[in-house]
Order: C-alpha cells, then structure tokens, then sequence
C-alpha cells in the first residue's frame, strides 16, 4: 500500500485564494480551507452556536458602524473612524455624514450610552418600514416600548425583534438611522446603504475582523471539546485525534488510533497515548482550570494528525490536457472509472458477513468492525455516483449545443499505482489484497485523483478552445470530487485497519465467491434493475439538471429503495454468490477505455 502522504489542502473558498488577487496570477492551488470550515457548512447558530454566531453579522450592517441588537434595541458598539476617514477622503463621504460618525464616536467616549431609536429602510416580504426602537430611560426621557412588541403575524407585522429586523434588510437598499444617547437630547442621523457580508470576490467582508463571528461563543471554547462528547462535535472539530508520531516514527497502527486531544499527559514518546474511550473524560483530560492554564498545549490537527512542526502542504500537480476534444475524452473516462469502482466497492461490500450472522454474534468487536466496513463500502459506492453526476454536468457545460451525450460507460480498465499503469476491473470479496487496491485507486495524485488534478488544471489554465466554456460552477464540482476523493482514501485506511485484526474467514461470507449461475433468479432481477438504472440515469442527464428530475429521482429509488438494487444485490448475496454488474448490450453503456493507451 503507498506510504501514508502529508494531507492534501485544496482552497474552495475565495479568502483561501489569496484575497482582493488577480484570478490570472493566482497560483492554480494555495493551502487553503477544506469545505468543512465553509460558513455553510459550520455548525453556526444563534444561541450562540459552536463554531461561529450568526448573530455577529448584523453587528456590521451600517457602513463603519458596530452595533448590538439585543431584545427590541440596538446599541452601537463601535465607530471605525479610520474607515470614516479614509472614505471621505476618498471623496465617497459626505462631510455632513463624517460629522455625525465623529460625534457618535465621541459620545461613545465620553462613556455615553447610545442606542438607535428610528430604523427605517426595506425589509425584505415585508416592504419598506419605519419603526421606533425600544429604549430606556435616558436622562430626563422616559422608556420607550417601540414598534415590536407585538406578536409578528398577520398583515402588516413587522418584525418579531431587532435583530430580525435587520437581517431582513435587504442589502444595497437605502436604511436609515436615528440615534440618540444619555448625555445629550438631540438625534443625529444617517443614511447610507445596507452593508453587505461579503465583497465583490466572494470573501467576508474586510469590515469583519479576525475572530468576530465567533467571539461571542462559549468561553473557554475548549471547555466544550472536552465534556461534549464525538457524538456532538462536527466532523471538523474533533475531540479526538491521531497523536503526533515521535522522530523517525511512520503512520501505522498503533499511531493510527484515535486519542483524546485533551488528554492531561502531554508527552510525546515511543508508545502512544491511550485510546480514546467513551468512559468519562474527568480520569484522563485536563479538569476545567487545567484547559485555562494550559491550552497553548493542545496540538494543532490536520488530517486527523497531531502535529508540533510547521505544516508543509502537499503541491497539487497537474497537467492541462491540450485541448477540449482531450479534456472531453477524459472527462468520459472519469465517469466510466467512478461507475467501475462503484460496482467493485459493492461486490466487496456484499462479501462481507451480515450483522445477523451467527458467528459474528459472539464477537462485538469483529461485528462492529464487520459493520463498520460495510457501511462505509456503501457510503463510498453512493459517492461515487454523485461523481458520475457531477462529471456530467460538467461534460455537458463544455459540449456544443445539443451536443451532449451522457457518460454512462464503465471502465474496462482503471488508473493503478504510478501514472500511465491501469488495471483491469474486478468484481471480488473485500479481501486484504482487495481493499489495498482500492486504497491505491483513491491515492491522492495517483490513481483517479491523478486524473482529476489533469481535469481541474485544464480547468483553471484552459487552452483556446475550452476557455470560453468554463465557470466557477465546473471548477468547484471537480474540487468536490477530488476532496471526497482524499476522504475515500482516508476511509479505506480505516477499513484496512478494523478488518486487519481478522482473519478473512472471519468477516466474508466466503473467499472464494462466485458468480451467478447463468439463469439465476436473484441475479436476473439484479441485472435488470441495473440495466433500469442506467436508462433512467441517461434520460435524466440527457434532458438536464432540472428537466430530467423525475428520472434522476426513479435513478435513486431504483439503487437505494425497498426493493432497488441494494435489496436485489443482497439477495444475490444471500445465496453465497458474488455480487456482479453485467454491462448491457447497448452502446451507449459500453466499456470505455483509458484515453490514449492501446487495449489488447
């Protein structure tokens, strides 16, 4: 098996790709966010979330202010005079609007509370508003209830509360502002613009600094990591991890299990820390003052991996295909490497035992390991059709009009160890030599990830006659493939490791399976679902993303429905055969061969 290789970090956000730079001079890949780290993707919320506080947005929805909304008011928090400054310089202030931004910031000085007790501007569904802010008693005046006191139902609601309300500004419409504080009994007001949440490049506004969206999270944060458990945390944020291997030692078991990351001995040895465990925390992590004392202790993660040393990311290599006739050309055979190893990580899937066997019964690790395989092998195979998908649409974006024909033809070979070298595919049990090659084909550079690095460089530096056809769009669709990519790869490294522990008469069903007898039953009602699926998958993809919809969706439901192919393959299974998908004599579902290379 190839040696365990420093994790791959492909930028899928626009801050990763160096912020406010020239798209053309950008190198192609820059050691960036993985999509689990996106804003879309955190576990972010308002009460008040674990990885970010969606309520800090609003905080910066009037240019060059900050403010709170709390309940039914809004208290400004701050005034970014620097910005003020260098704006009406720029002559895109009004002097009039830069005096009122210098007096809340000297009343904000003087110790002087304000608040904003007019907001008016459009608010989305419904229209444009005026309404009157709570406030309290400021010197002499007395408390005002305001505008959102009552239920937000109905014709002509407003807004159940003032957060809401300004979340429901819509962005580049005019908002306007009255303030007023405790020490003075006179209003300044201001209009401009709804501020926006992200620039003209995609990236988070520069008026959001470092460490605001999460600054109003629990504290300490580690506090969480420690007493929250795995079933909790996102993926992303793990409270267990892989220990940092000593000098000179290489990845392997032992150094692959996990171990908490907050464990109270810090110390780096030949042996490896304690495995993670669901026993409680307190014997073996850092108690509560520990964590306040000595979080600068904790390591850095990355994937998966404790480190000390600075992290040197691995250069994603890949060469643009000269042309569009060669990137179409592997584009198809892309699809047909996906729809090959899906029916090969099936047929290892279905060679495992069943949890109901009873030699499994007596062994809950060998069945959680069993099970966990299986899972997975499954979880793999469903990804590798959402590839087929995604190829397509990208196949399709870069075809001439009504040119489009789906990629529906299976691989008869596929990309194996260094580049250029393939293999035949195989239908076979989950054997030890079967999932170290299924490790090698979802290598990262190697194998079908050495094939999407090609397609994502033509992509970004396309010749002449691609150019015009590529988006955004088909550039972050491949990026999604070869991110899940790196997670198979992970994953199969995991699969080797549970069952490495068995013996394989342990875990399959049998290890010399056979096919099907011509005229079995079982298969024939396999083979017919299958032959079902591709039409329905071609007609869909023939008609388009939203056109063909019901086709895409009796795709589905013929795969991974009550009685779809999963039901069916396990019946084939059932009777001790391997589980196969003959291609059907038809030629748009015909073997597709490695571009390029002459085939025997």
């Amino acid at each position: 098996m190839p040696a365990l290789q420093s994790p791959k970090l492909i930028a899928r956000n626009v801050a990763a790709v160096r912020r406010f730079a020239d798209p053309s001079s950008v190198a192609p890949t820059v050691a960036g966010n993985p999509v689990s780290t996106r804003l879309e993707s955190g576990i972010g919320n308002c009460f008040p979330g674990l990885e970010c506080d969606l309520r800090n947005l609003e905080r910066r929805f009037f240019p060059f202010l900050e403010m709170d909304p709390i309940e039914n008011s809004i208290f400004l928090a701050g005034v970014d005079t620097d910005g003020v400054a260098r704006a009406t310089a720029a002559g895109d202030l009004p002097q009039s609007d830069a005096a009122v931004y210098a007096s809340l910031a000297d009343n904000l000085r003087a110790g002087h509370s304000v608040l904003v007790s007019q907001l008016a501007g459009t608010f989305g569904l419904l229209g444009s508003l005026t309404l009157r802010l709570a406030l309290p008693a400021l010197g002499d005046a007395p408390a005002v209830d305001g505008d959102l006191t009552t239920a937000s139902v109905g014709s002509g609601r407003k807004p159940p509360d003032a957060w809401t309300a300004v979340r429901m500004l819509t962005e580049e419409t005019d908002v306007s502002l009255a303030f007023v504080n405790d020490g003075d009994p006179g209003t300044l007001t201001l209009t401009a613009k709804r501020a926006r949440y992200l620039d003209d490049n995609g990236s988070l506004s520069a008026a959001f600094l470092p460490g605001e969206l999460s600054q109003s999270l629990c504290s300490p944060w580690t506090h969480d990591f420690r007493d929250c458990g795995c079933f909790y945390w996102a993926s992303n944020h793990p409270d267990i991890a892989q220990p940092v291997l000593p000098a000179g030692t290489l990845p392997g078991q032992p150094w692959n299990a996990a171990v908490a990351w907050e464990r109270r001995d810090r110390t780096i040895s030949t042996v490896p820390p304690p495995n993670a465990t669901e026993a409680s925390p307190e014997a073996s992590e850092l108690r509560h003052y520990e964590i306040n004392n000595r979080w600068q202790e904790l390591h850095f993660v990355v994937g998966r991996r404790e480190i000390t040393a600075p992290f040197s990311p691995t250069v994603v290599q890949g060469t643009a295909f000269a042309n569009r006739a060669e990137l179409l050309a592997n584009l198809n055979y892309a699809s047909g490497v996906e729809l090959a190893v899906a029916q090969e990580y099936l047929a290892a899937a279905y060679s495992l035992k069943r949890d109901d066997d009873p030699s499994l019964l007596a062994n809950a690790d060998l069945r959680d390991d069993v099970r966990a395989a299986r899972a997975e092998l499954m979880r793999i195979a469903i990804g590798e059709m959402r590839h087929i998908r995604a190829v397509n649409d990208v196949i399709r974006g870069l075809s001439d009009p009504n040119g489009f024909e789906p990629a529906l033809r299976v691989a008869s070979r596929v990309p194996h160890g260094n580049p250029g070298s393939f293999r035949p595919v195989m239908a076979r049990a989950a054997t030890r030599q079967a999932i170290a090659d299924f490790i090698e084909i979802e290598a990262q550079s190697t194998g079908v990830d050495g094939l999407y690095n090609n397609i994502l460089a033509t992509l970004q530096f396309p010749p002449a006659d691609v150019k015009s056809f590529v988006t955004d769009e088909w550039k972050q669709a491949i990026r999604s493939v070869i991110a899940e990519g790196e997670d198979h790869f992970e994953t199969f490294l995991n699969i080797q490791e549970w069952l490495s522990t068995h013996d394989e008469t342990d875990y399959l069903r049998s290890q010399a399976l056979r096919p099907p007898p011509t005229g079995n039953a079982a298969d024939t009602a396999l083979q017919a679902a299958y032959s079902s699926l591709l039409n329905n998958l071609y007609a869909g993809y023939k008609k388009g993303r939203f056109l063909g919809s019901s086709e895409i969706n009796a795709a589905r439901s013929a795969m991974v429905g009550s009685d779809g192919i999963v039901a069916k393959a396990e019946a084939v299974a059932s009777q001790g055969f391997l589980v196969m998908f003959a291609t059907p004599a038809d030629a748009r579902f015909a073997p597709i061969d490695p571009p390029g290379v002459l085939v025997a």
